[in-house]
This record gives structure tokens, sequence and C-alpha cells, in this order.
């Protein structure tokens, strides 16, 4: 029997202690939120600077980047209000800064980017569009209470929703939606028929 893949081994032994780690972070985010409950695949970056409130659900395989690393000049942060529900699936980058007020509620695979590429900025200062050298633009997301945000909308960096507003699956939302408002995304477009056509019978 030939022996095992040093280089498998050492891959395997860096990811359980990856999601060792990981697993440790969860434990304590539940042990200081006893209200709050995580999912399974959950993942949390610079849980230091996420603040929680009471009976939140965070599904299974959500991502919240909490900002802090030294691309964003460790700046950023999450903050959630009680009675939230993340559905699974979702990303919430929050080095720009995410705030969730109480009782809204967000649909499976939703994006929330409190940062993007500043392609505007670079033109004016070069012309090098290389990823590398684009800088990044950072601006306040937040979500005001009792708003409902359906499947793969996308929430982009400076957008504030309005308390008790509706966001249909598929958005993207670029600029501030008024409180009591729906925003909707381009329904499908019926072009042409995707049956094939039936010569007309002779006789």
């Amino acid at each position: 029997m030939s022996s095992a893949n040093p280089g498998f081994i050492r891959w395997y032994i860096r990811t359980l202690r990856r999601q060792y780690k990981q697993d440790k972070i969860l434990q304590q985010i539940k042990r200081e939120n006893p209200t709050v409950t995580i999912e399974e695949d959950v993942k949390i970056i610079n849980q230091k600077n996420l603040f929680l409130g009471k009976n939140i659900v965070i599904q299974k395989g959500t991502i919240l980047h909490c900002g802090g690393e030294s691309w964003s000049d460790y700046r950023g942060k999450i903050t959630i209000g009680d009675n939230c529900d993340i559905g699974p699936y979702c990303i919430l980058y929050g080095a720009g800064e995410i705030e969730i007020k109480c009782g809204s509620g967000r649909a499976m695979g939703l994006r929330l980017l409190s940062q993007q590429l500043d392609i505007s900025r670079q033109r004016e200062e070069g012309n090098d569009l290389s990823t590398s050298a684009i800088p990044l633009k950072f601006a306040k997301v937040v979500l005001e209470e009792g708003v409902w945000l359906g499947a793969d909308a996308i929430i982009l960096p400076g957008v504030t929703i309005g308390r008790g507003c509706g966001i249909s699956p598929g958005a993207i939302v670029h600029k501030n939606i008024p409180p009591f408002k729906m925003a909707y995304a381009p329904p499908a477009r019926v072009i042409k028929s995707a049956a094939p056509e039936r010569k007309s019978e002779e006789g």
C-alpha cells in the first residue's frame, strides 16, 4: 500500500486548523449571545467588529466579513439589531460598515456590499486599471426597521433602505429607497415561443 501524499496531509491539517478556529469563533459568539441562532457553515471574519442584538437567526452558509483588515485601514463593522433573520448563503461585506436595524429579514443569496472598486476615481488619477491598482470606495449601508430583502438582491455601498421597505428578488439597489416603498427588479419578458412551430396540415 502506497504512503499518503505529504502535500495532501499538509493541506488537510491546515483545513482542520482553519475549521477549528472558525468553530471556536462561533462558539464564543453563541456564549456571548445566547438568543442568537447560528447554523452550520457560517463564516465570520473579525468577530470583534460584529455587534448582535437578541433573537437573531443566521442561516447556513452565510459569510459575515466585518472589515478590520489592512486593506480597509482596519475600519469596518457589522451591527445587527433585534429580531432579524439572515437567510442562507448571504454575503455581508462590512469594511465600510453595515447597520441592520430591528425586525428586518433577508432571503437567500443576498449581498450587502459596503465597499467596491472605485473605477471612476482610478480613471481620473491614471490609466492603470489592473485590479490591484484600483482604489476601494467605502460607504455605510443601512437597513432601517422592518426591511424585507428578496433572494439574490444586491445592495451597493452608501445605500440606506428606509423603514418598512421591500426589495424584490434579484434587484440591484444603488441609491436610497424612501420608507415604505417597494423596489422591483426588471421582470422577465417573453420574446418568442420556445416551442417548435407546427406545420399546418394540408387538406
